[in-house]
């Protein structure tokens, strides 16, 4: 009676065995099957897009930059650059500014040298302006001051 009883467990564990054994093969059998299904797939959708872009390309007389102009408007490309722009420039708030000294006249000097300091000394004043806007940093007290932003 032992000895049927430990024939009929290794039985079982043979058939245990061999039902794991071909689960495991229909898995791995259904698993390529699937690859093979995705790569003939992809082998299509590729085979498809080359007659597409052969068929532009005829169309467009052979003209590559007008095929690759066409191809990136057509996929969205430029809305897609367009709106990464926007999204990093959102926000900003830029201060522009543009100088004049009032011409050339230099208000009465004209000696050599002395009328490009003149010009220099009259761009002090609103270039200060301008960085403290857009830093709020003043500059150094030998240099001037700002009029009080109250008044």
């Amino acid at each position: 009676a032992a000895l049927f009883e430990k024939k009929a467990e290794a039985e079982a564990q043979i058939a245990l065995a061999n039902a794991t054994f071909y689960a495991r093969k229909q898995a791995a059998e259904a698993e390529l099957y699937a690859k093979k299904k995705e790569a003939e797939g992809i082998i299509k959708l590729g085979q498809a897009q080359g007659v597409y872009v052969n068929t532009l390309l005829k169309a467009l007389e052979g003209n590559y930059t007008s095929l690759r102009d066409y191809l990136m408007i057509n996929g969205g490309m430029y809305q897609e650059i367009a709106k990464i722009n926007a999204e990093a420039i959102h926000g900003l708030e830029p201060k522009i500014s543009i100088w004049s000294n009032g011409g050339d006249n230099g208000g009465g000097i004209t000696e050599g040298g002395l009328k490009e300091f003149a010009s220099v000394y009259k761009m002090l004043p609103p270039l200060f302006k301008t960085v403290n806007e857009q830093t709020e940093m003043l500059p150094p007290a030998w240099m001037g001051t700002l009029p009080d932003k109250s008044s």
